[in-house]
């Protein structure tokens, strides 16, 4: 796909029609370059939210572990639908997926709605067999009394297990 059918099909995600849409994200989907990489992600901070849904969705179902961080930051999404469909997108992605969900449960501890979209990630790691051993000890510690304080500290020995590189602050 060149850069101008990219660009043209990226346009069609914000159409109201819904088969216009599904059609623009499957061609996306199909052509799966690294340009059409690069114009979904982008399509993740557009200010429409069915263009975000459109482009985690597609991302998603690309399934490229490249995708996985920037999936990570759309979990954060005003959007709630925008979130989970980036949460269940991520969970595809295997162990590099659920290493960028430990990565933002660090950089967003404070976030209450972050811990709900990030608890449902891992509830899809764990249904997938995912480093369930991992994913159980983090959602135990989401799901206690303070998730605020015991989810980073359960998020951060997680990925000390997992050997996850230090992330820098």
């Amino acid at each position: 796909m060149n850069p101008s059918e990219i660009k043209s099909m990226i346009g069609r995600l914000a159409s109201p029609d819904g088969v216009v849409r599904e059609r623009a994200r499957q061609a996306l989907v199909d052509s799966k370059g690294e340009e059409v990489m690069v114009a979904l992600i982008a399509s993740l901070d557009d200010r429409r939210h069915q263009v975000r849904w459109e482009a985690a969705k597609a991302l998603s179902e690309i399934g490229d572990s490249a995708a996985s961080s920037p999936l990570v930051h759309a979990m954060d999404d005003s959007d709630s639908d925008v979130a989970w469909v980036a949460a269940e997108g991520v969970a595809g992605m295997g162990e590099d997926g659920l290493s960028a969900v430990l990565g933002g449960l660090i950089r967003s501890s404070r976030s209450g709605e972050f811990h709900r979209v990030a608890h449902h990630a891992l509830k899809e790691f764990s249904r997938r067999g995912i480093r369930r051993d991992v994913v159980k000890f983090v959602m135990n510690a989401l799901e206690g009394a303070e998730p605020k304080l015991s989810g980073p500290v359960a998020t951060y020995k997680a990925m000390r297990q997992m050997d996850v590189p230090r992330l820098a602050p």
